[in-house]
């Protein structure tokens, strides 16, 4: 059937939108991380603390795609991880460059509605479960240099406290 989107559903599909964004920034914080550790610093002690942050920065300004090439070129993903990688830039690169010209008309059908907000939602998804992959790369990135993974949930909790503004 075909009808004008209403106003819930436009907040709906903006709110999802923006969530699937931010959601992908998560997951390109985490894979920049990791890409600063394993390929940048390598181990503990090989950089001071500003050198380290210079690092996460330059890592920081590259796009998903830059990204995955660099995690590509160095091999620092196992091959699953990366395919998954691609896959949500794919997602990204829909979302933001061509979902509007690809599926703006579609808002206009109930099964066209019903499409793009189960992508919205499988992208959530996908880009929760990625950076899941990339975590647990990263942990063990942590505990094979050595690095006391409590020691890096109490300092993420103590930063995210400060953050809030709980002391």
């Amino acid at each position: 059937m075909r009808r004008q989107i209403t106003a819930e559903e436009l907040a709906a599909l903006y709110q999802g939108t923006g969530a699937c964004i931010w959601d992908i920034q998560f997951l390109e914080d985490a894979l920049h991380t990791f890409l600063t550790l394993k390929i940048e610093i390598r181990s503990v002690g090989a950089v001071n603390q500003q050198e380290a942050l210079q690092h996460l920065a330059k890592h920081r300004r590259a796009t998903l795609g830059t990204s995955i090439r660099t995690a590509e070129s160095h091999s620092a993903l196992p091959a699953g991880a990366m395919d998954s990688l691609r896959e949500l830039k794919e997602d990204r690169d829909w979302l933001v460059h061509r979902s509007l010209n690809e599926h703006g008309a579609s808002l206009y059908t109930d099964e066209g509605r019903a499409y793009v907000f189960q992508r919205l939602q499988g992208i959530r998804e996908r880009c929760v479960s990625v950076k899941g992959e990339i975590v647990k790369e990263l942990e063990g990135f942590c505990v094979a240099a050595g690095i006391s993974l409590e020691q890096v949930n109490e300092t993420a909790t103590r930063e995210v406290s400060a953050l809030r503004g709980e002391g």
